[in-house]
């Protein structure tokens, strides 16, 4: 089986298939209380195949705040990843494999724990690398906790970036407080 037909078996069990910025096929699949994304891969490893993925899973909320917290559309932001990937190497990859890969998955997501992720990310410090401070500002957002938003925009006026990544800017703060002031998310 290639990639194609992967993605035409993972449809057919009622997953989403999309393209990505860089042209990578990736899966979703919508629980009702969060989504489930993988991007799956097939590759031919000595004489066997392996099919494998590693599942994230988000909200439609957390990932709508993650875009409003930059000030840009939409999009999809993890609130979970996966740790260890799903993996099989068989000689070939069949639908049964296709399937359970799925099944996986989204028993994977299942079992998250969503209230934990949400503290686990506004516990995060404020000199987090990469990504980290939106999820970390989401979070406050989500979880209303207006206090700390306040005092993050009270230091960046005091000419205090509390050792934010240099991306955030006073705007996100702004933006932030404001979200979790009028319970818009």
């Amino acid at each position: 089986m290639n990639m194609k037909d992967a993605c035409k078996e993972l449809e057919q069990i009622g997953w989403r298939i999309a393209t990505d910025e860089v042209g990578d096929k990736y899966a979703v699949f919508d629980l009702p209380d969060r989504q489930v994304r993988i991007i799956p891969d097939i590759r031919r490893i000595r004489g066997e195949q392996q099919l494998a993925a590693s599942p994230t899973l988000s909200t439609d909320k957390f990932s709508d705040v993650c875009a409003k917290i930059r000030g840009r559309g939409t999009g999809y932001t993890p609130l979970v990843r996966a740790w260890k990937g799903i993996k099989f190497k068989v000689p070939e990859v069949q639908i049964e494999h296709v399937v359970r890969l799925s099944d996986e998955a989204i028993d994977w997501a299942k079992k998250q724990d969503l209230p934990a992720a949400l503290l686990e990310h506004a516990g995060l410090p404020t000199n987090a690398p990469g990504a980290r401070p939106i999820w970390h500002l989401a979070a406050l957002v989500i979880l209303g906790d207006v206090s700390k938003l306040r005092s993050y925009r009270s230091s960046f006026a005091a000419g205090d970036r509390l050792d934010f990544v240099n991306y955030v800017t006073p705007d996100y703060i702004e933006r932030a407080e404001k979200m979790a002031e009028s319970g818009e998310t």
